[in-house]
């Protein structure tokens, strides 16, 4: 953080969408549906995105009437999640690099493949072209 940042903090209205709540939490994602149960469970202020595929966003506040969060993680929120993004980012990252890796090997390995038939079939052209 350089001079002048400030943690992101949420207020008791921020939301956060129930898969959000699960890394937040360390619960698994069924047990925070369970708990949301569409609307009627635990957040009675939940509610669902109109757009795309209506996702579940609960209040802040409802997640510390709940003692899902304490109050004093609400500062902490933002940056937890921003963590825990980026912790499944470099993994994601890292899985890529070892795919890269692996075609590297293979394609390394064809090409030298390729060059020692290079280098026969010439030898091959001047023995056919001195006889």
């Amino acid at each position: 953080m350089t001079p002048g940042d400030t943690p992101a903090t949420y207020s008791p209205d921020t939301t956060l969408t129930l898969s959000e709540i699960a890394d937040l939490t360390g619960r698994d994602l069924k047990t925070i549906k369970t708990w949301n149960d569409s609307g009627k469970g635990r957040w009675p202020n939940a509610v669902q995105d109109e757009t795309g595929r209506k996702t579940w966003r609960v209040p802040v506040r409802d997640l510390v009437a709940t003692d899902v969060l304490d109050a004093s993680q609400i500062e902490q929120v933002a940056n937890e999640l921003a963590a825990r993004r980026e912790s499944k980012e470099t993994r994601a990252l890292r899985e890529q690099v070892i795919r890269l890796e692996e075609r590297l090997t293979a394609a390394a390995a064809l090409a030298d493949e390729r060059a020692n038939t290079i280098a026969l079939l010439k030898s091959l052209v001047r023995k056919g072209g001195a006889a």
